[in-house]
């Protein structure tokens, strides 16, 4: 047995074994878990996997300082009753992804820190025949994303290169090479968080789980001992399948019993409270909202500028809410990309909730053309993009420039006119944020940025107000040179703008 020294607060530590494999199946029939005990005494089981050869590993998230211990049991003899120890220093790594402890409908990193998803889909990213995995993350981390969907899949709707062809064990160097791209990711992007999608969208595959086939629950249950403990992984089974309950199963149907099994699955074996999510398919919600596993609502839909879905399912669920699925920019693609996706993120942050951005068709294998993983630059700098998230640094700016995060902020738009796809509104105690969408029409699909200049009427209790503007295409502020009274206020200019107001 080996293992890495000095680990640091909320990264991952890996134990390394040598056993010879021996008469049993080293995936269907190894039982292998350790049992990692912090400094306070608390307990988390893990399971182990196989790695080759004679090479066996156990992870942990390190989620404490201080000097853990572990213990081994399994069937496997020279697996069995091993222990050791292990110190975490102190670091300044952000760590997993939590529902931030003021508000739930909003995340943390594990260091308290206030996570601002916008999230990009990245279907392929760990696809091993994609030859630009490594450009899409370094580009994605450059443009502001903070959330990337992705899946396991080689073909859209196919995860058999997962296993062995005869299903009695798995495709070992393409799970290695998984690895090897969210360990990258890690460490170089630590603050981008990975949605891993297992099962993808391989139906049958999926309803297979119901009949306990042995290599379907092998995908689950070594995905999650392989993957779990990375710092920047959450976990949903399954994309865009229609959920029933009863009728018959054809297209991409699967019954809501068989997700729920699933997750459910997932959820109990957590050893790191990763949390579990799943995406179903379009203008069809989310069916998982009363399960003990649902950590977060999934939804799919389109043209959602107004918020009003995630505004919905506020009422319905104290989870955090992510529109994760809209139009892309090559897909569904809206006549002005850019200003739909800076008017989707800010209209969905201020909705109280969360959404994603599609650039290029990444659940298609590359071509050269729009299909793949590539770096978004190169994608814009070769006429496949037309900028649709430039924008998305000036949303972490605005957030950075005042110091103030959405963390109990409540969606109100009724105090700027109750009209969502012109002005969106959030209020905390003395704050306000207004986003005016300035929209040309009513049809999300072809509306751009206005070329006049928008007003608002502000219905906000009496006082005055010291107020700014941020233009939220060049990341520009202009402030008020006079406190305000709440009533009708004037953009500095045309376009759509970000106005922030606090009362004295």
């Amino acid at each position: 047995m080996s293992a890495l020294t000095n680990p640091r607060h909320r990264s991952l530590h890996e134990l390394t074994f040598t056993a010879a494999v021996g008469p049993i199946n080293p995936y269907l029939d190894l039982r292998f878990q350790i049992s990692f005990i912090r400094p306070d005494s608390e307990v988390s089981i893990a399971d182990g996997f196989y790695d080759g050869g004679s090479t066996f590993k156990a992870r942990s998230y390190c989620d404490t300082v201080g000097e853990w211990e572990w213990h081994s049991s399994s069937n496997l003899s020279k697996l069995d009753g091993q222990s050791g120890h292990f110190s975490v220093d102190p670091s300044s790594l952000p760590g997993k992804l939590r529902i931030h402890p003021d508000d739930s409908h909003q995340f943390a990193y594990d260091n308290g820190d206030w996570f601002l998803h916008i999230g990009d889909t990245g279907y392929r990213y760990v696809a091993a025949s994609e030859p630009h995995w490594q450009a899409y993350i370094d580009q994605a981390a450059q443009s502001g994303i903070t959330k990337i969907r992705t899946w396991f899949c080689e073909g859209r709707s196919d995860v058999q290169v997962l296993l062995a062809e005869d299903r009695q064990g798995l495709n070992l160097p393409y799970w290695q090479e998984i690895d090897r791209r969210l360990a990258y990711a890690c460490e170089q992007h630590p603050h981008i968080i990975f949605k891993l999608i297992p099962y993808g969208e391989d139906t049958e595959e999926i309803r297979r789980y119901d009949t306990r086939d042995p290599a379907c629950l092998l995908i689950g249950r070594y995905a999650q001992a392989r993957f779990t403990a990375y710092p920047n992984v959450i976990w949903c089974p399954t994309n865009d399948r229609e959920i029933v309950r009863d009728s018959e199963l054809d297209g991409r149907k699967v019954r809501w019993q068989t997700i729920n099994q699933i997750a459910g699955d997932i959820a109990s074996r957590e050893p790191w409270s990763t949390l579990v999510t799943n995406h179903q398919c379009r203008f069809k919600g989310y069916d998982f909202t009363e399960c003990e596993w649902s950590d977060i609502v999934t939804l799919e839909d389109i043209d959602q500028v107004h918020g009003r879905m995630l505004l919905d399912y506020r009422k319905q669920s104290s989870a955090p809410i992510i529109n994760d699925e809209d139009r892309y920019e090559t897909y569904r693609r809206p006549k002005h990309p850019r200003y739909f996706f800076r008017r989707l993120m800010w209209a969905s942050l201020l909705s109280g909730g969360h959404a994603t951005y599609g650039g290029l068709r990444t659940f298609e294998p590359y071509d050269g053309e729009l299909k793949g993983m590539q770096g978004y630059y190169h994608a814009c700098r070769d006429g496949k993009l037309k900028e649709g998230a430039h924008d998305f640094n000036f949303i972490h700016q605005f957030f950075k420039d005042r110091n103030i995060s959405l963390v109990g902020m409540t969606p109100d738009d009724a105090c700027v006119g109750n009209n969502p796809l012109k002005w969106k509104c959030a209020r905390k105690e003395d704050t306000w944020i207004v986003y005016l969408a300035n929209p040309t029409g009513t049809d999300p699909e072809t509306d751009n940025a206005s070329e006049s200049t928008p007003d608002v009427d502000l219905d906000l209790p009496e006082g005055t107000y010291v107020a700014s503007w941020f233009n939220p295409s060049k990341g520009d502020w202009i402030d008020f040179p006079d406190t305000i009274a709440p009533n009708r206020v004037t953009a500095p200019g045309p376009g759509d703008w970000i106005l922030v107001a606090h009362r004295r």
